[in-house]
């Protein structure tokens, strides 16, 4: 029997063993993904929040985006590595996937961080006029946590640059902190007359 011309075209199955907490993630992620499901006229929906026809509806105003419950903010940095491993090791993030060397998607307190190299494909890839992306700003995420203070103590201590120390704002106390590539990140810790709105049942 003649060999299928199409088998140099086949690669090969590689089993693929998953870390442990890359298999965790994946499992919190689908989880979560069960809760956002189409509804019978092809409309998203969200677990927990029936409209007037006894459906469940998305997050969002009538007229309006249909957004999802999960926050996402993309950060462009130069060196993947030293990035992931400041999110990760000085902050508390998981590291969802890795595709080195242009992304990487963490998870952290609810929200999403995307990790992306400028001149790399997708987000890094220059814009049409030929702008390329760059690290740094004034944009930045603000991360809760329980004592600003020792959360800056810490930091300072790992050599963490501080952008700017433990100072007072409105009904929180804040400070700034750089990651490697610039970009900052805002650690807050609630104080009296703090409100946010809480999550719908």
């Amino acid at each position: 029997m003649a060999a299928d011309p199409l088998d140099a075209l086949r690669l090969p199955v590689v089993p693929i063993d998953p870390r442990p907490e890359f298999a965790a993630a994946l499992l919190r992620r689908i989880t979560s993904a069960a809760e956002w499901r189409p509804d019978a006229a092809g409309q998203p929906e969200i677990a927990g929040q029936p409209d007037t026809a006894g459906r469940r509806a998305a997050v969002g105003r009538p007229g309006g985006v249909r957004l999802r419950r999960n926050p996402t903010v993309r950060y462009f940095v130069r060196d993947l590595d030293a990035a992931v491993a400041f999110y990760c090791q000085r902050l508390g993030f998981e590291e969802e996937l890795r595709s080195a060397p242009a992304f990487a998607m963490l998870y952290g307190g609810g929200l999403r961080l995307l990790l992306s190299v400028p001149g790399q494909p997708g987000a890094g890839r220059p814009l049409p006029d030929g702008t390329m992306p760059e690290a740094g700003g004034w944009n930045r995420i603000t991360l809760q946590v329980p004592d600003v203070t020792e959360a800056i103590r810490e930091l300072r201590t790992a050599g963490v640059r501080i952008r700017a120390d433990v100072g007072a704002g409105v009904a929180v106390r804040q400070a700034l902190v750089e990651d490697p590539d610039g970009n900052l990140v805002e650690l807050y810790e609630p104080t009296a007359g703090y409100h946010e709105r809480t999550e719908e049942s």
